[in-house]
Order: structure tokens, then C-alpha cells, then sequence
């Protein structure tokens, strides 16, 4: 049986997105599956199916685009890459865009355009009408430029995957969702900007990590305005639990769920099931049937977003006693089984960073770390260089 081999090029937190993608890997029938690459850049899975791409594409929140391997080759040549582009011709025009994705980023952008140019001259003897698109400062295609260029409709985009001894090619057949997220993310009725707001592909990553069937209970105790909630709808799931404090988010995050009911009816199951409540932390248990959770994935409050340092000691110790006491509930409705995703703030002052340390805590409670990375916490920190508030990731088990 011939073997399929799919590329996947990854997020800003290419762990992050490794993670992700073997989880959400696991739970798909394709399974099993094995890795044949991985980089800084890119992964690259082989399977004995052929797998819905599109699918994969729009269920991850950290892969930038994804496609299928089309061949390898020792070195990049113009003639070879031709013959590959004559087969995606459409009435004698060839419309395409390459990206060059190297671990090094040994790849320049005026080498990708040097390609370009040069297959169009060598297509131009072949009485075909050829256009192409790049980038201006780098040497891959973004995925809002191959979206407006409408590329992948009207031609192709080849990427090409180098190592130091191999090279893959592939053809783009999927690309991240962005107008979906930016609909769902600024067209939603309520967006609490004051309370911080997770981004989607974020939420996204979460509810991967958290390996949820569509049909297991998920509960966000620190709901907000609804942010993974409603990624958990669009993604499919149909058991949906929601809490907060504030009375003014449990109402928000309720009419922002009705709205993506109403806007996204075709994609979402009208089998859902969704129960949102005003309830303290340390209180929901008495909301919810013990040991009946299958997955908690939240993102609690993560403390003011501008910190002093003469504060910062007094607001780990405050946010420690609360995230403590939020496992310490955690244990009365999570299954036997279950699984908690969860992220904790870092602070970042002056060149140090304040992590919570509570872990042992959490262990001594009769939880067990999954370790997403070989750092000593065992977690994974995702943020942008100006940020003074990091989210740290993790997996927890009982």
C-alpha cells in the first residue's frame, strides 16, 4: 500500500504547535500515524489514508497552512519545478507562488524571487501565459496574500521543505481559517478587552491539547466573554459548561453564543447542549454532579496587565491562593480520566520572570503533569517580545 506523506507549517510557538497536532492527530481515525519530519519550520506526517486536509486545517489553531508532499528532490531545479507546474496549468495559464521554508532560514528572499522570475521565463517558451506572487521581505507566502490572490483557486502554491540533506515538495491544499477567527473575534456582540481577551487560534490550541471528543463534556469555569466556549462550538463539540464571577460576563458570554448559533447555523450542531452560571470558583462543584467533567480548559485571570515590581511578590501570592483553590475544586467534578488545560500567567520585569509555584501543590492534590516541554516546569510559555504578562501552558490529569 503506497504511503501519503502531508506537511503541516507550523505557528510562532512551533512546540506549541507540535503539540497540538499530535494530539489532535490521535483522536482521527487516520490514525495510526507516524512523523517523518520535524523541524522548527514545519512537520511532515505519513499515513497509510488519504486524510480530509481542509478539515485538519480548519480543526488547528497553530499550523499556518498544510498540503500534501508532492515529491523530494537533492537540490531545487528550475526544470524539474517546470514540469511540476505544467500539471496545474488551466487553459494554457499558469498562475503560482512558491515558499521556501529552511530551519536556518538559509533561504533568501531574493533567492525566491530569482525562482520565480526564473520559471517564468522558462514557461514563457512553452507558449503559456504565466503569472505569479511573492512577498516582499521574505521568502514564503502569507497566508492573507495566497487568500486575496485567491491562488489556491485559480493555481497553486509549491512549497518546498529543505534539510540539509533532502528536500520536500509540496502543494498547498489548506490554509488557516483568518476570516473566519477575525468574524468571530470582532464581530461578536461583546469583546471585554478590559478583562484580557484569549486569542482564538489560542482557545483553538487549548481544546487540541486537551484531546476532547465531540461528544465529552467540556467546562471553562473562567468563561469570560466566551472565547473557548465558542471555538469549541465552531469546532464541533456539543457538551458545553460555563462559568464565571461577574454576572455581566455569565450574560455576555450567553449572548455571544446565540449569536454564533445564529451566524454560523450551518456549521454548528443543533444538538448542543450549553449551561452557563454565575458561580465563584471554589463554589462550582456545587453546580456541577461530581466526577462528570471530561475536560477543563480555561484561562483563569492572569493579574493585572501592566506590574510593578515592588507588587509583584503580593500578586503571585494572591493568584497562587486562587488558581490553588480552582484545582482544589477542579478535583471534585473532573472524571477519573479527565484532563485540565489550563494557562498560568508569568510576569516579566525588568529581564526576570515570575512564574506561580505551585505545582507541587497541584501534585500533592493527586494531580499528574503532562510535560509539553524538557523545561523544568514542563510547560510551554507563549508571548510577544513587548508583553509583561506571559501565558504559560499545561496539561494536567487526575
Amino acid at each position: 500500500m503506497k504511503k501519503m506523506q502531508y506537511f503541516f507549517i507550523l505557528g510562532r510557538i512551533p512546540d506549541l504547535s507540535i503539540a497540538e497536532l499530535s494530539k489532535f492527530a490521535n483522536l482521527q481515525e487516520e490514525a495510526p500515524l507516524k512523523i517523518r519530519k520535524k523541524s522548527s519550520k514545519f512537520i511532515v506526517i505519513e499515513t497509510d489514508k488519504e486524510i480530509d486536509i481542509s478539515f485538519w486545517q480548519k480543526q488547528l489553531g497553530g499550523v499556518i497552512k498544510s498540503g500534501k508532499i508532492i515529491g523530494k528532490a537533492d537540490k531545487i531545479q528550475e526544470e524539474e519545478i517546470k514540469d511540476i507546474l505544467l500539471g496545474y496549468q488551466k487553459e494554457k495559464r499558469i498562475f503560482f507562488g512558491l515558499s521556501f521554508y529552511s530551519p536556518d532560514n538559509r533561504f533568501s528572499f531574493r533567492e525566491a524571487k530569482n525562482y520565480s522570475l526564473g520559471l517564468k521565463k522558462i514557461l514563457k517558451k512553452e507558449k503559456i501565459s504565466i503569472s505569479f506572487i511573492i512577498e516582499k521581505d521574505r521568502p514564503f507566502l502569507s497566508s492573507g496574500n495566497i487568500l486575496r490572490q485567491r491562488l489556491l483557486e485559480k493555481g497553486v502554491e509549491l512549497v518546498f521543505l529543505i534539510e540539509e540533506k533532502e528536500i520536500l515538495i509540496g502543494a498547498t491544499q489548506a490554509l488557516q481559517s483568518i476570516k473566519e477567527e477575525a468574524e468571530f473575534d470582532f464581530l461578536r456582540p461583546y469583546r471585554n478587552i478590559s478583562q484580557g481577551l484569549i486569542p482564538p487560534k489560542l482557545a483553538k490550541i487549548m481544546i487540541n491539547l486537551a484531546s476532547v471528543k465531540k461528544e465529552e463534556i467540556i467546562l471553562d469555569p473562567f468563561c469570560g466573554s466566551g472565547t473557548i466556549l465558542g471555538e469549541a462550538l465552531l469546532m464541533g463539540h456539543k457538551n458545553l459548561i460555563g462559568s464565571d464571577i461577574d454576572e455581566k460576563l455569565v450574560e455576555e458570554t450567553r449572548k455571544n453564543l446565540e449569536w454564533l448559533q445564529e451566524s454560523f447555523s450551518g456549521k454548528i450542531s443543533n444538538q448542543v447542549k450549553i449551561k452557563i452560571f454565575r458561580s465563584d470558583i471554589k463554589d462550582i462543584w456545587r453546580e456541577i454532579p461530581p466526577g462528570s467533567i471530561d475536560a477543563i480548559i480555561t484561562e483563569p485571570y492572569l493579574g493585572p496587565m501592566q506590574v510593578k515590581k515592588i507588587k509583584i511578590q503580593n500578586i503571585v501570592n494572591d493568584l497562587s491562593s486562587l488558581y490553588l483553590q480552582s484545582f482544589k475544586s477542579f478535583k471534585k467534578i473532573l472524571k477519573p480520566d479527565g484532563r485540565i488545560v489550563i494557562i498560568f500567567p508569568v510576569f516579566r520585569i525588568e529581564k526576570r520572570q515570575y512564574f506561580l509555584p505551585i505545582i507541587e501543590q497541584i501534585q500533592s492534590l493527586g494531580f499528574k503533569k503532562e510535560n509539553l516541554s524538557s523545561s523544568g516546569r514542563g510547560s510551554l510559555l507563549y508571548s510577544r517580545p513587548d508583553q509583561t504578562v506571559l501565558r504559560e501552558f499545561f496539561i494536567f490529569h487526575l
